[in-house]
């Protein structure tokens, strides 16, 4: 993948295209919990198994769409650190654009989680912004574990989609597809965030900071090591 060159103004404004795109996540996968879990919701569904599967579906639906969105279109519809690492590092993004994408991400999951409550009202309050928690009895390594080995497979299967705008084109299936998954699997388990912009806004408006700086560290480290992993494994062309 030949690396892309954008100017200031391009990146600011793709920049702005990734502070929108995951204001519009945040704020939808709050508003999905707020209605399938809220306590009092006509929606609610109160069999843990089914709730992370119908959660699980929404949320690949969801991603997938706003990837493959005008505006996802424009910026790559990253709305995770670790995925612009990952697209930095194989070659789809200009390294200037690295930070005002991260920073934008970030304060795009303050603004959905702002917005919801703003929105929905104290019911957001009361289901914690939905802010993900591991079981009690996970600990720290686990959920290290739990949120890294999703994030391997994932980024693993992602790689080859990389290499032509035929297979490039799959990209928001695969990663919806693989976030639905472990939300329907392991949600009950370790929270399933698997991005820092999914767990930053709510833990931090709703105070469950608790674990934050793994649910923050292990996506950025995770995407970027399989990059560079696959970049030492892929053959080398032969200069002639």
């Amino acid at each position: 993948m030949s690396r892309p060159v954008m100017t200031r103004a391009e990146i600011a404004a793709n920049a702005g295209r990734e502070f929108v795109l995951t204001t519009a996540l945040i704020f939808t996968v709050v508003t999905i919990v707020r209605w399938l879990a809220g306590p009092g919701s006509p929606l609610s569904i109160g069999t843990p198994g089914v709730l992370f599967a119908v959660a699980g579906a929404l949320v690949a639906i969801l991603i997938a769409g706003l990837m493959a969105s005008p505006p996802g279109r424009r910026s790559g519809g990253h709305m995770h650190a670790g995925v612009s690492l990952f697209v930095w590092l194989s070659g789809g993004l200009p390294g200037a654009a690295v930070l005002p994408y991260i920073v934008a991400q970030l304060a795009g999951s303050i603004a959905g989680a702002s917005l919801a409550r703003l929105v929905w009202g104290s019911a957001v309050a009361r289901i914690g912004y939905a802010a993900v928690q591991p079981a009690p009895t996970l600990g720290a390594i686990g959920l290290v574990l739990a949120e890294a080995i999703p994030l391997v497979l994932i980024f693993t299967v992602v790689t080859p989609f990389l290499s032509t705008p035929q297979r490039r084109k799959w990209i928001p299936v695969v990663i919806g597809v693989g976030v639905g998954l472990t939300i329907a699997v392991l949600a009950g388990t370790s929270g399933a965030s698997l991005s820092p912009a999914r767990q930053l806004g709510p833990a931090l408006l709703s105070g469950q900071t608790s674990y934050l700086w793994i649910y923050l560290l292990v996506p950025v480290v995770v995407p970027a090591l399989v990059a560079v992993t696959a970049k030492a494994v892929r053959p080398k062309r032969s200069i002639r």
